[in-house]
């Protein structure tokens, strides 16, 4: 593999509680380097500006979570998603990608696929917070 894993921030989820459009767009970017990646990683529980959508259950649905049945309802195998669904932001995402997922896996080659518009801040953050020790 190319990556040891492609990492896909939230950014949302709309009002049937799928992945927002442009969190959709993420993980069709990301689906292109399927051939090329180990694992893919799936950020966010929601964020801390409106109260997180419920099921029909009354439970608060991750972003995470709906961006990894996303991936494995497009033929992902669900052992090679994972999730990061302690961050309620892009800072967040990145400290606990690192945390509990990249220190631990020992991951050295990484892609973070985001949108346009999240770019500027998703490049400053994750460089900020470096997913690799130092």
């Amino acid at each position: 593999s190319d990556f040891d894993c492609v990492i896909v921030p939230g950014g949302g989820l709309d009002a049937a509680r799928e992945p927002a459009p442009w969190v959709a767009e993420r993980l069709e970017a990301a689906l292109r380097h399927d051939h090329e990646t180990a694992s893919y990683l799936v950020l966010s529980r929601g964020t801390t500006h409106k109260p997180a959508p419920t099921d029909s259950r009354g439970y608060a649905v991750d972003e995470a979570a709906a961006s990894a049945r996303y991936l494995v309802r497009r033929g992902v195998a669900p052992e090679r998603v994972l999730l990061e669904s302690w961050s309620l932001d892009t800072i967040g995402n990145a400290a606990f990608a690192r945390l509990m997922h990249a220190d631990l896996a020992q991951w050295r080659r990484m892609l973070v696929v985001t949108s346009d518009f999240h770019l500027p801040r998703t490049r400053a953050i994750f460089e900020w917070v470096p997913l690799l020790q130092q």
